[in-house]
This record gives C-alpha cells, structure tokens and sequence, in this order.
C-alpha cells in the first residue's frame, strides 16, 4: 500500500512567490529525458515542482514524494506505479502483479514489465519524484539507473534532490538528454525577496534593507523567510542594524541548519565542516593543514557532491569557500561544541 500523501506535492505556505521565468524554464526543459533539481535544503526545489505540478497536473504530470522507508525495492516500485497510475490508470498493472506474487523475486524484471507497458502508452507522462537523495539503496538505484537508461518516449522524468544521484549524468550531459536546475537557478533575486519579505511576511522594508538582506542571505530562500521572521516585532526603524547583525548563529537559522543540513551527517563530515569553517576560502592542502590530516580532496568532493553549502571559485574544483551563513553556523557550533580550538586552526591556517 502506498500512502495517498506521498502522491501529492506538500501544501505550500499562503503568500508563497510565484517565480514564473523559473517555472517556464521547468516547462521547456521537459523535451529531456531527464531534469534533475540539485540544491541544499531550503533553496526551493519543492515549492518549484509543487507550483510547476499543479498548473501540468491536468496534462499528465504524477508526482511521488519518498522517504528512507523506499529504500526496500518493493515499496519503491510500488510508489513508482502508483504514482503513474493517477495519472494512467492501470500502468504497470503487470509489473505490480508480478512484485505482489513473487516479491524480491521479481525485482529483476519489474523495470522491464514497466517499460514495456510505458512504451505502448498512447500519450506522455511526466513523473516527479521528490526528495531522491533519501534513497541510498543500491538494489533501488540500479533498478532506478535502469529505468533513466532505457525509459520510452512516452515517459520524461523530473528528479529533485539534496545531491546528486548516482546516475550516467556525464553521459546524459554530452547528450543533450539532461536539463538541470541547481542553487544559482534557484536564488532568489532581489525582486522576488522584497516580495517575500514585504508583501508574505508584511514587514515593508525600505529597498536598502532589502538589498542588505538578500546580499545577506546570498539568495537561499529559507535564509530570507527565516531572516524575516527574525525581523518581525521590529518595524520601527531598528531593522537595520538587526540586519547588519544578522548571522548563522541567530536561532531561526541556526535550528534550521542543525536539523536539515548537520544533524544525521557521518562524524567525519561534520568534524571537517566544524573545522573548516574557520577558512574564508579554502582548497585541499590548506584544510589538511588546517585538520591536521589528510585526505581533504575526497571529503571536498563528497561534500560538493552533497551539496553541503559548498561554492567552488573556480572551474577546476581547487578553492572553494562555504555559504556566508552556513559558515557562521558551523562557527558557532564549533565554539559550542569545541570552545578554545578555533584559535589552534586559526593558527594552523596563519602557519
């Protein structure tokens, strides 16, 4: 059984901004075999699909949300039919009565049996899945590489994501077969904050402030509503110098990213972010230095790969830094956790 919740996008917040040119980009990417939505956490990418699925719903747009549970194969694939199935009843009827009979038996060919069918669909369907960086299944994500490699034209997929899956992107790249929308799409311009913070949240900032605040934030969607909310109760003149303070360590914030970004991480993560953070700007010898360790490059690219609120400054992949904020959470926690050894890295990184 697959819960009805899971097929259907999240409710969004009242007020939320409309960001239409991203919505038309969405639109005219669909002519790819795959679109794949990469950002960290808070940058939108489901208040995008949500808004995108409820105006195409009508032409054959499914949606499914998944979490860790579908990472058992059958769940996942039952999803996956369920999901098709409000939008074209009875699709992978046969490979859902296969999985039903025969269970981890028929995994093996439960992406063919739904191909098969896909393919002698009379018209096209579009399926969203959100929040795919939960599966870490390989069974799943074979299965799933599968259905991308071999997917009719009859289907398109739209994938949204913390990181990037483990799929052919490379391949699909070079072949035009790949859109993607990742956190510099994402970012908010200065319009769409002042309509956020002004006209959602009511707080009528003067343009200045605005722009402070959107500097600020770097354009992180999460990053402004919870800078709003920071900001509300002061509207009598003082939010200048509340946004000039502004940083990782106020508690909106902050609890934002200890809950959707730090918790859960793998210790040697965490540890490397903590200490890291204390670098304006930062490439693989200088965080060895620095951590007293080696092996930096790898951690480097697993967290650029884990879209961690790293920025590379180059093409190369050599120099990175951390966003703004982020970086001064992980600081504050650092200090938290830690007290006295910023002052030794800091030491390191002069040395």
């Amino acid at each position: 059984m697959v819960a009805a919740s899971a097929l259907h996008p999240p409710a969004g917040r009242p007020g939320t901004v409309a960001r239409q040119a991203l919505l038309d980009g969405l639109a005219e990417s669909l002519a790819a075999r795959l679109v794949l939505i990469v950002a960290p956490a808070g940058w939108g990418k489901t208040s995008l699909l949500r808004d995108w699925w409820l105006a195409a719903r009508d032409s054959g747009a499914a949606w499914l949300s998944v979490g860790e549970r579908d990472n058992d194969p059958a769940r996942f694939w039952s999803g996956v039919i369920a999901a098709l199935g409000t939008v074209a009843p009875g699709t992978g009827a046969e490979a859902l009565e296969a999985l039903t009979a025969h269970g981890a038996l028929a995994l093996e060919w439960v992406e063919t049996l739904l191909l098969d069918d896909l393919a002698s669909m009379s018209r096209r369907i579009t399926l969203v899945i959100d929040d795919f960086h939960l599966i870490n299944s390989l069974e799943v994500r074979a299965g799933f590489e599968f259905l991308v490699e071999h997917m009719p034209p009859t289907l398109s997929l739209v994938v949204a994501a913390r990181c990037d899956p483990e799929l052919p992107l490379a391949r699909l790249r070079a072949r035009g077969e790949l859109a993607e929308v990742r956190a510099d799409q994402l970012r908010f311009s200065q319009e769409e904050a002042e309509r956020l913070l002004n006209q959602t949240l009511g707080l009528a900032l003067p343009s200045d402030e605005i722009h402070a605040l959107w500097q600020r934030t770097e354009g992180w969607a999460a990053g402004l509503y919870l800078s709003g909310l920071s900001l509300r109760g002061h509207k009598d003149g003082h939010t200048a110098g509340l946004i000039s303070a502004l940083a990782g360590d106020d508690r909106h914030i902050f609890d934002y990213l200890a809950t959707e970004v730090l918790a859960g991480l793998p210790p040697r993560i965490r540890a490397f972010l903590l200490r890291t953070a204390v670098l304006g700007r930062f490439c693989a010898p200088l965080c060895d230095a620095v951590t007293s360790s080696v092996g930096s490059q790898d951690l480097l690219d697993e967290i650029e790969h884990c879209q961690l609120f790293l920025i590379p400054l180059d093409n190369a992949r050599r120099w990175y830094r951390y966003h703004a904020l982020f970086a001064e959470a992980l600081r504050h926690e650092l200090d938290r956790a830690e007290p006295g050894l910023a002052l030794l890295l800091h030491r390191r990184a002069s040395a």
